[in-house]
């Protein structure tokens, strides 16, 4: 899969609207680095640290009802990610964020980030814009939790452009969808190989 660049592109999508001297200050900031697969970056009780912006790689969220963990967030290439209510708000996390492949990231600080925000305006109105691709995309998964069935939702994310299926073990992707291993199992069989387009 092409790397996405998702720095590069958040610059070239805002190089009519960002001064160049915050041009010039995001890419001081951001350094990429690889995170190595199986490491939780923020764990729970924690205060999520960063914001990522994933150019290769895939990470997930998730929290615990009772002894399982349940997957609340798939990020891929191209993604941006943190524990939101813990970063922004700064408080403690009652999820988990973790690799699930080496991953190439560019971060940036809760503190450099809002020292960016708060100097400059543009910058400020991208962080807006980024946020509500955010919100979007959560609606965007209520409605398929709310208006499809179990099968409906495995076929729908897993023939969807930004699914990870066949990246990751089938269980974080069945807890992702609100159901069970065994279930996603079934429901691929009756699907079928020959429809999935994102197959390998």
């Amino acid at each position: 899969m092409e790397s996405t660049k998702p720095l590069q592109s958040m610059l070239e999508a805002s190089k009519f609207v960002l001064a160049p001297s915050v041009r010039d200050r995001i890419k001081e900031t951001f350094k990429p680095f690889m995170i190595p697969k199986g490491r939780v970056l923020v764990d729970l009780g924690q205060i999520s640290p960063s914001l990522y912006f994933i150019e290769k790689g895939v990470m997930r969220t998730y929290y615990l009802r009772g002894s399982e963990d349940i997957t609340s967030l798939l990020v891929s290439d191209g993604d941006i990610v943190c524990i939101a209510e813990s970063f922004f708000l700064q408080k403690l996390s009652n999820e988990v964020l973790e690799t699930l492949e080496d991953t190439i990231v560019y971060s940036i600080s809760y503190d450099a980030y809002r020292k960016l925000v708060e100097e400059d305006v543009y910058m400020a109105g991208l962080a807006v814009r980024l946020l509500e691709q955010h919100l979007i995309n959560f609606t965007d998964k209520v409605k398929v939790f709310k208006y499809l069935s179990v099968e409906q939702r495995i076929e729908y994310y897993i023939n969807h452009p930004s699914s990870v299926f066949r990246r990751i073990p089938d269980h974080y992707i069945a807890t992702y969808l609100g159901t069970t291993g065994a279930t996603f199992s079934r429901c691929l069989k009756a699907i079928g190989p020959e429809r999935y387009k994102n197959s390998n």
